[in-house]
């Protein structure tokens, strides 16, 4: 009998993560652990405008320098169960397992979604590899299978959409808001908002020659002027 499962066995019983996409802007997160990994998970969530609370009898420098500025708040003790209040998310991240079981577990009871460092089962949510131009914002997982994968496809989404392309969408974001704004009707908008999105790629995807901020800024300005023209 052979031991081999069918890729399409494997599939049906692995569960596929769903990729939640949420705003955090100035809601607070609950993060235990003043190590190297809390640091970066508070970096992480940082750079998405979170509010977050660092508890820990103990802390890194990197995170001692982010309390004393100010960018997060901190607690110098050990965790409590009051430390989850107004939360929305929790980062159990201690070296104590017993903690971090106390953490899921009040998290669970206040049905705060928590992740539980290198223990994925205690997980109700995970931190998907992540490629951030501006607003455009990747995602990657590979459901808990293999995580090498995961890094890989990031390393590859990084070379392939560079830096550009935050410019490039928060631009067309504002287009989209003047066109919207105008009553244009569907069939119209939907082709000029074609057009730019294929134009816009054109100047900084595969093979386009290097332009500044500004530069983008112009072409896109002189093509909308020229699709809108008569439109409008």
């Amino acid at each position: 009998m052979s031991n081999r499962l069918s890729s399409t066995r494997v599939c049906a019983e692995q569960e596929a993560f769903f990729p939640l996409f949420i705003s955090l802007k100035a809601k607070r997160v609950l993060v235990a652990g003043g190590g190297e990994v809390a640091f970066r998970k508070v970096s992480q969530l940082l750079e998405f405008g979170a509010a977050v609370r660092v508890v820990s009898p103990e802390w890194g420098r990197q995170l001692r320098l982010l309390a004393e500025s100010g960018t997060i708040a901190a607690l110098q003790r050990p965790y409590s169960g009051g430390d989850l209040s107004g939360a929305v998310l929790a980062v159990a991240a201690t070296d104590s397992r017993a903690v971090n079981r106390q953490i899921h577990d009040d998290a669970a009871a206040l049905h705060i979604p928590v992740n539980v460092v290198d223990d994925p089962e205690l997980c109700s949510f995970y931190f998907p590899s992540i490629v951030r131009r501006g607003p455009l914002v990747f995602g990657i997982s590979t459901s808990g299978l293999y995580p090498l994968l995961a890094k890989s496809c990031r390393q590859r989404i990084e070379s392939e959409f560079p830096a550009a392309y935050g410019l490039l969408t928060e631009l067309l974001g504002q287009y989209r808001l003047r066109l919207t704004g105008a009553g244009m009707e569907s069939e119209a908008l939907r082709s000029i908002l074609g057009k730019m999105l294929e134009y816009g790629l054109s100047l900084v995807g595969p093979g386009a020659r290097a332009v500044s901020g500004a530069e983008l800024g112009a072409l896109l300005e002189a093509r909308y002027a020229e699709l809108t023209e008569t439109a409008l």
